[in-house]
């Protein structure tokens, strides 16, 4: 009884290649109906937002400096406007930091005046000049990836 129970148990050989024929068909069409199917579904990233709201003109009376970290992006106000720069450092992306004379990379030493110009390398370049404009609610923003001529000035 156990060898009849056994024997309807076990797969022939016939089975196995049978089972194996069906498997070689349908799972090409299964893997080819899920990458259609895949390629068909938008792959949209929407990223970031490269605006930054910064404050209103009057948060920035002449001769004010504010330095945002978490934008990366310093502030200044003269008296002819204002002007936005990065505060990245051109050598290898660190944070630049306020200091009394200008701004610091912490990372290796690179030194810019207060309009972003390199005093002392290894920094290759200057620190670039952000777009400000004014949004429709009267606050100041900054665009992170559209940058201005040295020298262009916000007018409040």
């Amino acid at each position: 009884m156990q060898e009849q129970e056994n024997a309807q148990k076990s797969l022939s050989r016939r089975e196995f290649l049978r089972w194996l024929g069906w498997g070689s068909i349908i799972a090409p069409v299964l893997i080819s109906t899920f990458a259609t199917v895949r390629f068909l579904l938008p792959n949209v990233n929407y990223g970031t937002s490269t605006i930054v709201k910064i404050g209103k003109p009057e948060d920035f009376p002449p001769g004010a400096q504010k330095l945002l970290p978490d934008s990366k992006i310093v502030v200044n106000a003269t008296y002819g406007g204002l002007f936005a720069m990065s505060a990245v450092c051109t050598h290898l992306g660190c944070t630049v930091g306020s200091v009394e004379w200008g701004y610091q990379c912490p990372c290796h030493g690179s030194k810019f005046d207060r309009n972003g110009l390199v005093i002392r390398g290894p920094a290759p370049d200057p620190l670039p000049w952000l777009k400000i404009d004014q949004a429709p609610d009267g606050s100041l923003v900054v665009d992170l990836e559209r940058t201005v001529p040295r020298g262009t000035l916000f007018q409040l």
